[in-house]
């Protein structure tokens, strides 16, 4: 009994610990319909009216010391072969960044709804904290930042709410020259 009831806990532990290791595939989500709230604007309010046009970049960064929003923290690694991801390395994602469609997608400027899944190649990245961030039009200062998102393994769908915004933070992200430094 002793023997079947150790085999048993090995079991569970040995399940539970690769269930842990396995991967996320998350949808980015702001759309009005979903209580997403008011678009994001141009300029921050109460000043800014004009939604944020198709095509505005949004890039996704990796809270990687747990610590918030910081000017340390990098986008996270590509993987070889997008978008699959099959040659990995393991943790890097299949995208770091994609563009505003909410016009393109029927939500009106001012939204998004990524149509690929953000997914990780063959494990849980440690930590897996994501944010977001879209920039101003030259592409370096910093409109507005999402929260922080923890992921989990498995499929999810992030519906970010206008309350998960700050408008403004100024300056530039650091530059990133090489995903790995």
């Amino acid at each position: 009994m002793v023997r079947w009831f150790t085999g048993l806990v090995v079991l569970l532990l040995v399940l539970a610990v690769s269930a842990n290791a396995q991967p996320f595939s998350a949808a980015w989500i702001y759309v009005f319909e979903a209580g997403g709230g008011a678009p994001l604007t141009t300029i921050c309010p109460p000043q800014g009216t004009t939604p944020i046009p198709d095509g505005r970049l949004i890039k996704i960064f990796w809270d990687s010391n747990s610590n918030g929003p910081d000017v340390t923290d990098p986008q996270p690694a590509v993987c070889i072969d997008p978008p699959n991801c099959e040659q990995g390395p393991p943790g890097s994602v299949n995208y770091n960044q994609f563009t505003m469609n909410g016009q393109a997608q029927q939500f009106g400027p001012g939204y998004f709804y990524t149509a690929a899944y953000f997914s990780s190649s063959g494990i849980l990245p440690d930590p897996p904290r994501y944010y977001l961030r879209i920039y101003q039009t030259d592409g370096i200062n910093i409109l507005w930042t999402t929260r922080v998102f923890t992921l989990s393994s498995g499929l999810q769908e992030i519906y970010l709410q206008q309350s998960d915004w700050t408008c403004g933070a100024g300056g530039p992200q650091c530059t990133v020259r090489d995903e790995h430094e």
